[in-house]
């Protein structure tokens, strides 16, 4: 009975999720049905749900009451034997891709289990227990025995080279580190950086350096992020939640990579002019090969650390865009400082624009939306050494860095978010 009680008063009884998840369903076709959209299905010509905020803040509350629900029927144990398989379910994953299961089977027809281990270089008996894994999570068909085809799952792995390189960067370099976390942390339990972390106790090397080693890992890597970037870090906060209209002058977009941001906001933003810095030659010479006509006049790149200071000038804004979430706290500190020195040296009302991931304070958010982002610091954790960051940790950083250091705005946060900080003066 006590278990009732607590459960009322959580408003988490089966019948109340239950009625939730009706009602919220409701709402989502509602929607799709007044934007003209269809139905999603695990037909292979059935189209993504839409991304819209609103949508996604239906999908969201569906989401939730669906978990609770699921974990509550089935119990803790269950939910502990899903985590013990999970990695072994991953390898079906991990196999598929290695083999190149997804771009063998061809859209709209169907393929032997015979003819796809033969063209994918594997005995019949794994390939057909493998493909079989994949049907239970609906990537892949076999609408008759023996005989593979795709579904709109397994279809997006076909199409989307990034979206693939993606899902094997995390399942090769990542998920093997990962599994070697508890070694790593038993090794050096008070150390956390890229030289102590899960990343460099499986490959030998820090995942700065892994990529010098291992070229072909370092081509798909580069496929990877942009692949990552598109399922789920847009650059939609960071357009949308500043107003770039208000600036006037060159944006310093700092450790910008190749400059595909500042591209972005310069064809947004024509008023503005910017300077993609970034320690890499290579990253800042593939970067000019982007540039087009209508935005090659308004950027230029120019060879930076952001742990050196900063040597601009008059700017009208500088830009951290993903870089202090790959960095422990310390290096971090050191970052903010080098930006000090190019504010001191532009207009008091120069912004410091840091467009990373912010975690919410816990219990703040739903339980499966913090867990996403949580998924990224641990993601951090193991790769780099370091960690993602709620709004008070950035403000202590850059406390630490410079006690002039003032956040004047959090325009969003989550997967993408936007912190407006200011040099007082």
């Amino acid at each position: 009975m006590s278990n009732q009680l607590v459960s009322s008063k959580n408003g988490t009884t089966l019948l109340s999720l239950a009625e939730n998840i009706h009602t919220q369903t409701e709402s989502i076709i509602a929607y799709l049905r007044a934007n003209n959209l269809s139905e999603p299905t695990f037909d292979i010509d059935s189209s993504p749900p839409p991304t819209t905020p609103a949508y996604l803040a239906l999908q969201s509350s569906l989401t939730g009451s669906l978990e609770d629900l699921q974990r509550l029927v089935e119990g803790p144990t269950a939910f502990l034997r899903s985590v013990c398989v999970l990695g072994f379910e991953l390898a079906a994953f991990q196999i598929a891709l290695d083999f190149d299961f997804f771009t063998i089977v061809q859209p709209g027809h169907e393929i032997s289990v015979d003819e796809l281990a033969e063209k994918a270089g594997l005995d019949v008996d794994r390939t057909k227990r493998t493909m079989r894994m994949l049907i239970t999570h609906r990537f892949f068909q076999e609408n008759r025995p023996g005989w593979i085809s795709h579904s709109s799952s397994s279809i997006v792995l076909f199409d989307d080279l990034e979206i693939r390189s993606a899902l094997l960067y995390c399942l090769d370099e990542m998920l093997k580190a990962a599994a070697d976390s508890n070694v790593s942390l038993k090794a050096a339990p008070h150390e956390s950086d890229s030289e102590h972390c899960p990343f460099k106790t499986r490959h030998g090397h820090s995942i700065f350096n892994y990529y010098t080693h291992h070229p072909k890992q370092a081509a798909r890597f580069s496929q990877a992020m942009a692949g990552i970037t598109r399922m789920g870090r847009e650059v939609g906060q960071l357009r949308d939640c500043f107003p770039w209209n208000d600036l006037d002058g060159t944006v310093v977009d700092v450790g910008g990579g190749s400059g595909h941001v500042s591209m972005m906001l310069a064809g947004l933003f024509p008023r503005l002019r910017f300077v993609v810095q970034d320690g890499s030659a290579a990253m800042l010479a593939e970067g000019r090969k982007l540039l087009t006509d209508d935005t090659r006049d308004r950027i230029s790149f120019s060879q930076q650390n952001f742990f050196q200071p900063q040597t601009y000038r008059n700017a009208a804004a500088f830009l951290l865009r993903q870089c202090t979430h790959d960095w422990c706290d310390s290096d971090v500190v050191t970052m903010f400082k080098c930006i000090v020195p190019g504010l001191e040296g532009s207009a008091p009302n120069t912004p410091l624009l840091i467009n990373d991931i912010v975690l919410p304070e816990p219990g703040t958010w739903a339980r499966h939306a913090e867990r996403a982002v949580r998924d990224l610091d641990m993601i951090m954790l193991v790769g780099f050494g370091s960690k993602e960051r709620t709004t008070a940790e950035f403000e202590a950083l850059l406390k630490a860095a410079d006690s002039r250091y003032v956040i004047s705005n959090v325009h969003a946060t989550g997967p993408m978010g936007l912190l407006e900080v200011y040099l007082e003066r």
